[in-house]
């Protein structure tokens, strides 16, 4: 008999939920930490990971249930193939792809999962992929009345030999980058030739229009483009990419924000998490959707530790469990690196244990130390072995 685990449910939930497990098989990407440890928040989650790589830090967490390995996928149909064996040989409650990669395999070849009504909602193949985008993206904005910079795409060697959009403006690689890098910023026409004089574009690419204002981003778990849950985040300490993310944030409310959200998901139907990147234009004061991200993300800790754990809340809503739209708290955020410019910055600040362990990843690895271990003794040994 499960155990019933409603007296330590949040206020905000309408009915309890019991014990369920969890299958998450995307063990090799960067985004497997953040939510196993939010899961991992709650009682009464088995989760089971499937991997091919057989050194994954996550194997050593005591926060799983089972660590599978399999040799990486040649293909999405035998990444399925694999998902079926584990759906076999366990019995798993709720399958939760969290990255791009099983996201779009999980909606593709759903019929080919072995008991997919235990597959969590997903968007649709057309919205998934018009989200992933940023040309198709920009021009279902423009359809849907949704505030949007300018954009305009190119294709893999081209030229842009003139700016089609009013200087500043940045230009972004499609493919191959990520955490702000390969992003430039043209101030006029010269800067942008002699760019492409050194430079060649080798994937597609677009040009955007600069927006002198801030960076703001909303995080959402949707049901039939229906809002469940969000946060909103600013960020107060940058990293060391010019426009890469931010190592500390805030979190905070923005109705005017949030309406241009609610508006973007109902426009796309949406199921599933989705992680919006916004800009704050300072000329008109209004708030303009940059590109969404169709999975989880690198501040989905942060999250949790705002009050909001998205793991878990997707998966309630899966299984059924009702619950009101809850509200997260008004804190900030470090991440390690964070943390450490933090205290690089000011040494006293190290004393600030309240909130290192209460606002910071610490929490996590101080419950659950091997992973973390086997990180540094690996770092050490390459250091030691040069």
């Amino acid at each position: 008999m499960k155990p019933d685990l409603s007296a330590s449910l949040p206020v905000y939930m309408k009915k309890s939920y019991t014990k369920f497990s969890v299958l998450l098989p995307e063990g090799d990407s960067n985004l497997m930490p953040f939510v196993v440890n939010c899961l991992s928040r709650k009682r009464g989650i088995d989760i089971y990971v499937i991997s091919n790589n057989p050194k994954a830090e996550v194997r050593k967490s005591n926060k799983i249930k089972n660590f599978s390995c399999y040799p990486k996928a040649k293909s999405e149909e035998e990444w399925i193939a694999n998902l079926n064996t584990e759906m076999k040989r366990f019995k798993i409650d709720v399958i939760l792809p969290f990255d791009e990669f099983g996201i779009q395999a999980a909606i593709k070849f759903k019929n080919q999962i072995l008991q997919n009504e235990k597959l969590v909602f997903l968007p649709s193949l057309e919205h998934f992929l018009l989200s992933n985008n940023k040309g198709a993206l920009a021009q279902h904005m423009k359809e849907h009345g949704v505030p949007a910079p300018s954009t305009f795409l190119f294709e893999k060697y081209e030229i842009c030999k003139k700016s089609p959009i009013e200087f500043p403006v940045i230009l972004k690689p499609l493919e191959g980058y990520g955490g702000g890098r390969g992003i430039h910023k043209f101030e006029d026409e010269d800067s942008m030739r002699s760019f492409y004089s050194s430079n060649s574009m080798e994937v597609p690419y677009l040009i955007q229009s600069y927006i002198e204002g801030y960076d703001i981003d909303c995080s959402v778990l949707c049901k039939k483009g229906e809002i469940l849950a969000y946060t909103i985040q600013k960020g107060f300490l940058a990293g060391t990419e010019k426009f890469g993310p931010n190592v500390g944030v805030e979190f905070l409310y923005r109705d005017d924000m949030f309406s241009v959200v609610k508006r973007l998901m109902k426009s796309l139907d949406w199921n599933g998490v989705a992680h919006i990147d916004m800009r704050y234009d300072k000329s008109d004061g209004s708030y303009k959707v940059v590109e969404i991200n169709p999975r989880f993300w690198e501040t989905t800790e942060a999250s949790e530790i705002a009050g909001i754990n998205f793991p878990f809340l997707y998966c309630l809503s899966f299984l059924g469990v009702e619950f009101n739209q809850p509200k997260f708290q008004q804190t900030k955020f470090l991440n390690l690196i964070g943390l450490s410019k933090s205290i690089k910055k000011n040494k006293w600040f190290v004393f600030n244990l309240k909130f290192i362990l209460g606002n910071t990843p610490l929490k996590y690895y101080l419950t659950d130390p091997k992973p973390m271990l086997n990180i540094v003794f690996n770092k050490l040994k390459s250091i030691w072995a040069n």
